[in-house]
């Protein structure tokens, strides 16, 4: 039986400003049931406490620490690979308020493009420690010249993920992933990437939970990020038909992208917990 839940979030639990049909029933009875919820997103602009705010007002349970972002993700990868930097050499931050708030939750000394550029008018940009790259909604040309610079001079490089699109309510907008390839075009180099369906998310995530792989389900609405991250990562894996990827898709995909489960909502998915 599921003792522990990994769930994204755009496209599972809600899709703009809107709950996904099913998630707030699927939810509630995964939890009257005594499953754990983690919710992992790969949107990295935004703090766990607004995520979580978000949450509660679609009628949600959510607590701020059953929120894992890819930022916090980033920032616990970059403190483990670099610790030397932790309150040390300023890490330049690039994105949403996420980005920034996750890596000083982490202990490090965080600057902004913004900030460096007026270093750089004044005489001198300061030394950079890391440049961790997310997505934010503002995010504009001079984030993505600083954190060009800083990695042409030697920053090691961390993408909090690199999905092509972001789901909204009006269709698929440009993703962290879009704006990553335009730095990697402009450098030549290739970031850390860390969250789903890289499997940093996934040991980070499956470390907060706290219960073991095989007691533990992965669901999303995306084959090639939520899905195939999971099957990376030995997790079993279920599809909501919610979001991105739809029934066609899931029964045509690769082996490594195939889903163990597909339903169409949340609800569908309770006799994992002992629902009938």
């Amino acid at each position: 039986m599921i003792r522990g839940l990994l769930c994204d979030l755009d496209g599972v639990v809600y899709r703009g400003d809107e709950a996904c049909p099913g998630a707030v029933e699927g939810l509630q009875r995964a939890r009257d049931a005594g499953v754990d919820v983690l919710f992992m997103t790969n949107n990295a602009s935004r703090t766990p406490e607004v995520v979580a705010r978000q949450l509660t007002a679609l009628g949600v349970r959510a607590e701020e620490h059953e929120i894992l972002t890819a930022s916090q993700v980033a920032a616990q990868v970059l403190r483990e690979e670099h610790p030397e930097l932790v309150g040390s050499v300023p890490v330049l931050a690039v994105g949403g308020e996420g980005v920034a708030h996750a890596l000083r939750a982490a202990g490090f000394e965080v600057t902004t493009p913004e900030a460096v550029a007026a270093a750089a008018a004044d005489g001198g940009p300061p030394g950079l420690g890391a440049v961790v790259q997310g997505y934010g909604p503002d995010l504009g040309i001079t984030d993505l010249t600083e954190a060009a610079y800083a990695i042409r001079a030697g920053s090691p490089w961390f993408a909090t993920n690199d999905d092509a699109t972001l789901p909204t309510a009006r269709g698929l907008a440009p993703g962290n992933g879009s704006l990553v390839a335009a730095v990697a075009h402009a450098t030549g180099h290739r970031p850390t990437v860390v969250g789903k369906p890289h499997q940093p998310a996934y040991t980070v995530g499956l470390e907060r939970l706290g219960h073991a792989r095989e007691e533990t389900l992965m669901v999303g609405d995306r084959l090639d990020t939520d899905i195939a991250g999971a099957r990376a990562a030995g997790l079993t894996s279920a599809l909501v038909l919610t979001g991105v990827s739809g029934q066609d898709e899931a029964e045509r995909a690769p082996e490594e992208q195939r889903p163990d489960h597909v339903v169409r909502t949340l609800v569908d998915l309770a006799d994992l917990w002992g629902e009938s």
